[in-house]
Order: C-alpha cells, then sequence, then structure tokens
C-alpha cells in the first residue's frame, strides 16, 4: 500500500503540472448567461457612447475606430447617437447603429454565432442617414469575414475581441489616471474579463484532455481515494469521541463531518470541515485545514456568559447571528488538534439525558 501511496504522489505531482488556474470570477459571470449577444451588445451601446455616464468619454469607441482602419479614431466623436437592433426597411436588425456627426458605423456582434445576416440590407440602412461616411463591422471571437457573396466586397471590417480587448487594456491603463475613479472604470474591467474568460480560456486545453485520456486509471484511483477518505475520518472521530465522552454518537458524512448526540445533545450539533467547495487544494483537501463550526439548541451558546472554560473556548470563534451557529475563526493544520477542540467544545453542548 506504501507503494501504491508513493506512486500516487509522485502522480499527483504531474497532475499539478497541467491543472490550470482558476479563472478569475466577474460580477457578470454571476448571472445569466443563456444569451450571450444581447447583453454584450447592451453593455458595449452604452460604454462606445462618450458622453455616458461611465466617465471614459471615448475610449470605447475610437479604440474601436481604430481596429477598423487608419484614420478611423480620428472621426468627430461629439453627439454621438446608439442605436440597438434600430429595425430596417426590411424590418431586419442590426446589433449596434453609431451615428456621429458626418458618419455611420453598424457593428454586428457575433459571440456564438456565425455571421449569417442581411448584410446588403444593412448597407441600405446606413444610406438612410446620410452621412458622408459609412462603416461596417463584425465585432468576434477571432475576426471574421460574412460569407463570400453576402456582402459588399471590401465594404465589412473584421475586429477580434482578443485585438481590440488588448488595445483597449494599453489604454485603460493610461486613460485610468486622467479622469476621477468609479464603479464605472471596475464594470469596465469586469465586461473586458469576462467575455475573455468566456471565449478564450475554456475548462480545458488540448494537453490536458489528452493527458486525462493517457492517464484515467490514476485519476480513478485519485477518485476512490477521495470517496474513502471521508468515511475513513468518520470512523476516527467516531473513536477518538466515544473513548474520552464514554457514550455513543453519531458521525455521518454530508456536507461536512456531522456529529452529533441526541440523547446528550440535545439538538446541537458539530461540523467538521475537511475540505471546502471553493479554493479546494490537492486532491480535494482544504489548504487552509480543518475548520469547525457548533450549531447548538437555539438560545444556547451565546456569547457573554459567565463559565470561564467556555469563554476561553469562545475567543476563538466568531458568532454568525442569522444563522444561529459558531464557526472557528482559524483553521486547524492538524487532524487531531481538531478532534481535541471539538471534544473540548462537547462540554459546553452536553445535558443530562432525558
Amino acid at each position: 500500500m506504501n507503494a501504491d501511496l508513493e506512486s500516487l504522489k509522485s502522480f499527483l505531482v504531474e497532475v499539478s503540472k497541467h491543472v490550470a488556474p482558476a479563472r478569475e470570477t466577474t460580477i457578470f459571470a454571476l448571472g445569466g448567461r443563456s444569451y450571450y449577444e444581447n447583453p454584450a451588445s447592451d453593455l458595449l451601446a452604452f460604454f462606445l457612447k462618450p458622453d455616458d455616464k461611465h466617465g471614459l468619454k471615448d475610449l470605447f469607441l475610437s479604440t474601436f475606430l481604430e481596429c477598423i482602419g487608419d484614420g478611423h479614431s480620428q472621426l468627430d466623436m461629439s453627439f454621438v447617437r446608439i442605436l440597438r437592433e434600430e429595425p430596417t426597411v426590411e424590418q431586419n436588425r442590426p446589433d449596434l447603429t453609431i451615428l456621429g456627426q458626418d458618419w455611420c458605423l453598424i457593428i454586428e456582434n457575433k459571440i456564438r454565432h456565425k455571421p449569417f445576416n442581411p448584410f446588403f440590407d444593412y448597407e441600405a440602412h446606413a444610406k438612410q442617414f446620410k452621412k458622408n461616411t459609412n462603416l461596417f463591422s463584425i465585432l468576434s471571437p477571432n475576426g471574421i469575414l460574412p460569407p463570400e457573396g453576402s456582402a459588399s466586397s471590401g465594404c465589412w471590417k473584421p475586429v477580434s475581441y482578443k485585438n481590440y480587448f488588448q488595445k483597449l487594456r494599453d489604454r485603460m491603463a493610461t486613460k485610468f489616471f486622467d479622469v476621477p475613479f468609479s464603479k464605472w472604470h471596475i464594470f469596465a474591467r469586469e465586461f473586458i474579463l469576462h467575455i475573455e474568460n468566456e471565449l478564450y480560456n475554456p475548462p480545458m486545453t488540448h494537453d490536458q484532455a489528452t493527458f486525462v485520456e493517457e492517464h484515467a486509471a490514476e485519476l480513478i484511483q485519485v477518485q476512490n481515494l477521495l470517496k474513502q477518505y471521508p468515511v475513513y475520518l468518520c470512523s476516527v472521530v467516531k473513536e477518538r469521541i466515544e473513548k474520552e465522552v464514554q457514550y455513543e454518537i453519531e458521525v455521518i458524512p454530508n456536507w461536512a463531518i456531522i456529529i452529533k448526540s441526541p440523547k446528550y445533545w440535545g439538538n446541537a450539533h458539530i461540523a467538521l470541515w475537511y475540505q471546502k467547495n471553493e479554493d479546494w487544494g490537492p486532491a480535494g483537501i482544504s489548504t487552509d485545514g480543518f475548520d469547525i463550526n457548533v450549531h447548538p439548541d437555539e438560545g444556547e451558546l451565546k456569547r457573554g456568559q459567565s463559565n470561564a472554560d467556555q469563554s476561553n473556548l469562545l475567543k476563538g470563534m466568531s458568532y454568525i447571528e442569522k444563522e444561529y451557529y459558531w464557526k472557528t475563526e482559524k483553521s486547524f493544520k492538524d487532524r487531531d488538534e481538531a478532534i481535541k477542540f471539538i471534544i473540548l467544545l462537547i462540554k459546553l453542548i452536553e445535558r443530562q439525558p432525558a
């Protein structure tokens, strides 16, 4: 068995080389993402309008114009109007129609779909505004063009999100020093990071997939080891505590290791965290160690009681008022130390058997 464990340790070192760091969570990732192009276009419309509340002026618009061609960033950007899905005569709806003093820019935003749109109709739509300059662009993950024959030759300019956002990042680094910092700067950064995460940071790379295929048997061994761990931990906790308290307790693997004794503790129970839903360390074990929660009977184990032993123990715990439980402020690195602390806590919730 020791040889097997040494082999698994070596294997886990190799696994760590193939595990990508967790992507930074953005505020936009917390909401619904069932349809990407509409919300992305709504946010673009906001940031592209120079005089909107974001305070970034023409940062997004001038950067986009720079992406589609030399000289376009010199266009007059005062009195810009932005129309979302403005219907054409044929009742088609381009994603963004941007109107300047003497120019018009139509942007078709493609995140998950291919460019099968009525591009000739969009071109005709731009002409009705009677501007001196009409510009057309498809914004997409990789910078794509309309299918051949579906638009005027050379009329539509491809812009990739990667190129656009890189230019934005470069300009934002200096722009933020020129204008008062606000929440919109954070939202702009979050928007850029969210789209980049969705488009360019897949959950698994080709090399990672190949590694899984080549080491499926070893990975199954690791999974089996993880499944066995809470069962083992329950048996160790039960044996150690019962030896100390001299009565039977229940120990159940659940969202944590749940420890209770209805006969002696009433409705109180203790939870021992041996892993976390977020920020897992190697093999799913919390990098912080073991955490302990105490869920007492209602009205019991409150801060301020006179019992000296209780006060000393609770100095290392925080009371979560809304949830009516206590939690350790610092994690235990050592499993034995965590169990010893649980045994001390039991003295605070024990009651005479009914």
